[in-house]
């Protein structure tokens, strides 16, 4: 997924290769590909934050067997903050304006929500490290918790950033 933009490139047929020597309707086009390119990018992001979830629904089994039910809970609020965001990315703007909006998408904008989502990725990697290490045994699992616990409120307040660059507003 590192390369979304050059694998659209490169898939395009014969009949889009000539279209794109109509006047205007390149730039059209590319705004177009920039914009499934971000989609993709996002998809992947969410599928992966999904996966994620998955795993912390794995430890609420292991430390509801191990009778440790204090740290039920925090598992179950990262849990539905991880949900959170995963719908937030899938389901974000992903920067269409019509002809008459109010707030225009420029390629430039296009090009930030790419960056915001690319960047995205990097920290649902880390993340999902992060989770992959996690084990209801562990001595430190609260701290561990603690710390997912700021990765998502980062990540969420990251996400804001790239719902304000947008709308020019944000959560």
């Amino acid at each position: 997924m590192d390369d979304i933009g050059g694998r659209i490139e490169e898939s395009k047929n014969w009949f889009e290769r000539a279209a794109e020597h109509i006047p205007g309707y390149k730039g059209y086009k590319e705004k177009e590909l920039r914009r499934e390119a971000d989609k993709l990018q996002r998809t992947y992001v969410a599928e992966r934050l999904e996966d994620a979830r998955r795993v912390l629904e794995e430890l609420v089994l292991d430390i509801s067997r191990q009778g440790d039910l204090k740290l039920l809970g925090i598992v179950d609020t990262e849990n539905r903050k991880l949900r959170t965001i995963k719908d937030r990315v899938l389901y974000a703007d992903y920067g269409y304006a019509g002809l008459f909006d109010t707030v225009k998408v420029d390629e430039d904008m296009l090009d930030q929500l790419y960056a915001f989502d690319a960047q995205m990725q990097e920290e649902t990697r880390a993340l999902e490290e992060l989770i992959n290490a996690l084990s209801a045994g562990s001595p430190s699992l609260r701290s561990d918790l603690e710390l997912l616990d700021q990765r998502l409120d980062a990540m969420a307040e990251h996400f804001s950033a790239r719902e304000h660059l947008i709308t020019g507003v944000g959560r």
